[in-house]
C-alpha cells in the first residue's frame, strides 16, 4: 500500500512512475554496496589471501568458506590491477600500458581484462582502490537493471514488470556469482543495452537505436572480457537478424502496414561499424598480445570440446534457478568439490522470476517478443548444458569457444528470463485488469508482491555469497613486504612457491599471492595473467627446467629455481634455502633478512637492470660492464638510462621484450631488439648519453585513433539529429 501511495503522490507531482522505479532501484543498489562505498569494506575474498605466508604468521583466521579458484581471482588479479591503475594515475598521471611488476615486465593494456580504456575504470581510478571497486560494482548492477528496465518498457510492458526484470537480472545468478571477476559483470551490464538498441531501431527510432547499440557493442569491448563481449555482439545482432526476418515476412502478407526494414537494417550495419571502432582502443592491443601469447595459439579440438562438456551445466543444476544453493554452497562449505566452481553453475533467477517466465509462456505467447526471448534463452541454456548447439558454439565461432566454459552463457539465459518475467507479470496484469474502484487493494498490489519476493529472496543470498574484507586486511603491509618494497629499485625478486603445490580444489600452500609485487611496488619474475608473451613463457620453463606453470592454472608463472643467468637479485622463501654451514660458505647467496614471516637472500652475482658491452667484445656474459649504466624507472611506461661509453656498444636490459618500446638516444629514435630470446637490447653510440625508453605500441595508437573517430562520429550524428528535430518538430527519430 505504501508503494501505491507513493505512486499516487508521484502522479500528483508529475513525476513519472519509471523515474520513481529507477530511483528506488538505485537506492537498493547503493544500500547493497553501501559498506564498500561509504565504509571500509573491500569486495574481495581477503579471507583466502590471509591464509598465505607471510599473512598467516600470527595464525590465519579460520577459512570460513570453501576454496574457490574463481572467487580467488578477485583478490589475486583484479585488486592488484586496479591498484596499479590507481597508483599510476595518481602519482604519474598516466594509464599504465605496461606492468613492470610481473613477468620481468609485460604488456598491461593487452591483457584485455585490465580494461584500461573503459571510461568508468579511469574515472574511478582516482578513488582508493577498495572504494573504487565497490563503486564499480554498484555502477554495473545499476546499469544492468537500468537497461533491462528500459528494454522491457520499450517492448511494451508496464513499470511493475520492468522493475521485476531489473531485479531478476541485476541480482540474478550470473551477476552475483561473477562479481568477484569485475570484467565479466562490467561487460554483461551492456547486454540489455544492446538488445534495447535493436528494439528501438525496429520501433520507429532507428537513429537512437543505432547510437545505443553502437555504444553497447563498443563498451562491451572496452570493459575487457571478450567472451562476454562476444555474447553481447552475437545476441544483439542475432536479435536484429530475427527482427529483420520477421519484418520481411510480415511485409509479404497482403495489406500489411509494417514499415520498411531498410532503415533498421542500415542502423544495424552502422552500429556494428561504430561499435567496432569504439572498442578498437582495447581490441587491437589485445589481439596483438594474443597473437604473441601461448594461449592465443590454442586451437579447437575434440579433446577440448569434451573437456568443456564435462564441465557443462547438469540437468539437476537447473534447480538452482529457484534455489541457488540446491546442490550446495561454498559459504556453507558443502558445495561438491568435483564441480570446481559454484559461479560456473548457478542459474538463479528466483521464484518470482520463474513464476514470471511461466506466466509469459502461458499468457503472453501471442507476443513476438516472448517467442524471441524464449528462443534466445533456450538456446543459451541448451548450449550451457553441453547440448547439440554447444558443438556449433565451440567449433564454428572462432576463438569464443576457447575463451571459457559453456556455462557462462547463463548470462544470456538470466537476461532472457528477466525479460520474460517482466512480460509475464504484465500479461497477467492485463488479463486481470479492473477499475481502481472495483478492484480490492490486494488485487492491485499483487504484482508488487512479486517484486518484493524477488528482492527478499535475492538480496540476503547475494550479500552472503559476495565476501567483504576490511580495507586494512587486503594486502596489509608486513615486515617482510616492507623489506621487499624497500628493495623495489635494487633488482628483481623471486617469491619461491612450488608450482605443484597450487591446486584447483584446495587452498594452495604458497608464499605471497602471485601478483603481490604489483600491489607493493617491487618487480617480480613471477606473475598471474591470462595473456603473457610466449618469449617469457619459454624463458620461465627453461629456468624451471620443466613447466613453470601449475598444472591447475596455466596462466601463472611460478619459478622456484635459482637463475643460471643471474637477472634475479633477491630470493624470498618461507623456509631457509641454505643451512648455516652452507650459508657461511656460500659465495653466491647472502641472507639479508630473516624472521618468522620468511627469508630474503641476495644473489651477489646478479647483474643490474642494464649493462653495456662494447661492439669489439665477444658476445658473452663476462663481456658486459655492469657499472657504467644507471637506470631509473619513471612510471609504468617509462625508463631512463644514463651512461658514459668510450666506444659504441650494446645495452642489455632485464626487461621482457615486446613490440611497442621506443628508445630515444639523445634525440635519436630506436626500436629495442630481442636479446637472449627474452629481453631487450639497444645499440648505443659512444659518449655521454641519456636514453629514454617509452612503451607506446602502435596498436594502442591505432586503436585510440579509431575509438576517437567513432566517438566523434556518434556525437556528430546525435547533435545533427537534435538540430534536425528542432527544425522539424514533426520528426520522431
Amino acid at each position: 500500500m505504501s508503494i501505491m501511495t507513493a505512486m499516487s503522490i508521484a502522479r500528483r507531482l508529475k513525476i513519472s512512475a519509471d523515474l520513481l522505479c529507477l530511483v528506488a532501484f538505485a537506492a537498493v543498489v547503493l544500500a547493497f554496496w553501501g559498506d564498500c562505498i561509504f565504509g571500509d569494506q573491500v569486495p574481495v575474498a581477503g579471507v583466502y589471501q590471509q591464509q598465505f605466508a607471510p599473512y598467516n604468521t600470527d595464525g590465519a583466521s579460520p577459512l570460513e568458506r570453501q576454496w574457490d579458484s574463481l572467487l580467488w581471482d578477485g583478490v589475486a588479479q583484479f585488486y592488484p590491477w586496479r591498484e596499479l591503475v590507481h597508483r599510476s594515475m595518481v602519482k604519474h598521471g598516466e594509464l599504465p600500458l605496461w606492468n613492470p611488476h610481473q613477468f620481468c615486465g609485460a604488456p598491461f593494456v593487452g591483457n584485455g581484462q585490465s580494461g584500461l580504456f573503459y571510461p568508468p575504470h579511469w574515472l574511478l581510478a582516482w578513488f582508493e582502490t577498495g572504494r573504487a571497486m565497490g563503486l564499480l560494482n554498484a555502477l554495473h548492477y545499476f546499469l544492468a537493471g537500468l537497461f533491462t528496465f528500459l528494454l522491457i518498457r520499450t517492448i511494451g510492458a508496464g513499470w511493475v514488470g520492468a522493475l521485476l526484470g531489473a531485479v531478476v537480472y541485476s541480482f540474478g545468478g550470473f551477476m552475483v556469482t561473477w562479481t568477484h571477476l569485475p570484467s565479466l559483470i562490467s561487460t554483461a551490464a551492456w547486454l540489455p543495452a544492446g538488445l534495447l538498441g535493436v528494439e528501438l531501431a525496429f520501433r520507429g527510432r532507428p537513429l537512437r537505436g543505432m547510437l545505443l547499440l553502437a555504444l553497447a557493442l563498443g563498451m562491451s569491448l572496452l570493459a575487457g572480457h571478450f567472451q562476454i563481449a562476444a555474447y553481447v555482439w552475437l545476441v544483439s545482432l542475432g536479435s536484429g537478424a530475427a527482427h529483420l526476418v520477421y519484418r520481411f515476412a510480415m511485409r509479404r502478407r497482403p495489406g500489411d502496414t509494417h514499415p520498411s526494414p531498410v532503415g533498421p537494417a542500415v542502423a544495424l550495419v552502422a552500429a556494428v561499424m561504430l561499435g567496432a571502432g569504439l572498442g578498437a582502443a582495447q581490441l587491437l592491443p589485445s589481439l596483438e598480445l594474443s597473437g604473441m601469447s601461448p594461449r592465443g595459439g590454442d586451437r579447437v579440438s575434440p579433446e577440448g570440446y569434451e573437456f568443456h562438456r564435462a564441465r557443462a551445466l547438469l540437468p539437476i543444476e537447473l534447480m538452482t534457478t529457484v534455489d541457488p544453493d540446491f546442490i550446495g554452497s561454498p559459504v556453507r562449505k558443502n558445495y561438491p568439490v568435483w564441480r570446481i566452481s559454484y559461479s560456473e553453475h548457478c542459474a538463479y533467477i528466483g521464484v518470482a522470476g520463474a513464476v514470471g517466465v511461466f506466466l509469459a509462456l502461458l499468457l503472453g505467447y501471442r507476443r513476438p517478443a516472448v517467442w524471441l526471448y524464449a528462443l534466445i534463452g533456450a538456446l543459451a541454456l541448451w548450449t550451457a548444458m553441453g547440448g547439440l548447439t554447444s558443438y556449433v558454439y565451440y567449433f564454428w565461432i572462432p576463438k569464443v569457444g576457447l575463451a571459457g566454459g559453456f556455462s557462462r552463457l547463463l548470462s544470456v539465459f538470466t537476461l532472457c528470463a528477466a525479460v520474460l518475467a517482466g512480460l509475464g507479470v504484465d500479461a497477467l496484469g492485463k488479463r486481470t485488469a479492473c477499475s481502481p474502484t472495483s478492484c480490492p487493494p490486494c488485487a492491485r498490489a499483487w504484482p508488487l508482491m512479486l517484486v518484493a519476493l524477488a528482492l527478499t529472496q535475492a538480496l540476503p543470498w547475494a550479500y552472503q555469497f559476495n565476501p567483504r574484507t576490511p580495507a586494512g586486511q587486503v594486502y596489509r603491509p608486513t615486515e617482510l613486504t616492507r623489506h621487499l618494497t624497500d628493495l623495489a629499485n635494487r633488482g628483481r625478486v623471486l617469491e619461491i612457491t612450488e608450482p605443484e603445490k597450487w591446486t584447483l580444489f584446495d587452498l594452495p600452500e604458497a608464499l605471497l599471492p602471485p601478483n603481490s609485487a604489483t600491489v607493493y611496488g617491487y618487480c617480480s619474475v613471477n606473475g598471474y595473467d591470462s595473456l603473457l608473451p610466449t618469449t617469457y613463457r619459454r624463458f620461465a620453463d627453461r629456468v624451471q627446467q620443466g613447466i613453470a606453470s601449475p598444472a591447475a592454472n596455466g596462466n601463472m608463472i611460478l619459478i622456484s629455481r635459482a637463475f643460471e643467468v643471474p637477472i634475479c637479485r633477491y630470493y624470498v622463501s618461507s623456509t631457509p634455502l641454505l643451512g648455516e654451514d652452507e650459508l657461511h660458505g656460500a659465495e653466491r647467496f647472502r641472507l639479508v633478512y630473516s624472521s618468522a614471516e620468511g627469508y630474503i637472500y641476495e644473489d651477489r652475482t646478479a647483474r643490474p637492470y642494464a649493462a653495456w658491452r662494447p661492439d669489439t667484445e665477444a658476445r658473452a656474459e663476462s663481456a658486459y660492464d655492469w657499472e657504467s649504466v644507471q637506470a631509473r624507472r619513471l612510471g609504468a611506461n617509462r625508463v631512463r638510462l644514463e651512461y658514459i661509453a668510450a666506444e659504441t656498444g650494446q645495452c642489455l636490459l632485464s626487461e621482457g621484450y615486446f613490440p611497442g618500446w621506443i628508445a630515444s638516444v639523445s634525440g635519436q629514435l630506436q626500436k629495442p631488439k630481442l636479446a637472449d630470446e627474452t629481453f631487450m637490447q639497444l645499440s648505443l653510440p659512444y659518449g655521454d648519453h641519456r636514453v629514454d625508453l617509452v612503451y607506446r605500441p602502435a596498436s594502442v595508437e591505432a586503436g585510440e585513433f579509431f575509438s576517437l573517430l567513432s566517438l566523434m562520429a556518434m556525437i556528430a550524428v546525435a547533435v545533427a539529429a537534435r538540430v534536425s528535430r528542432r527544425n522539424c518538430p514533426e520528426s520522431r527519430t
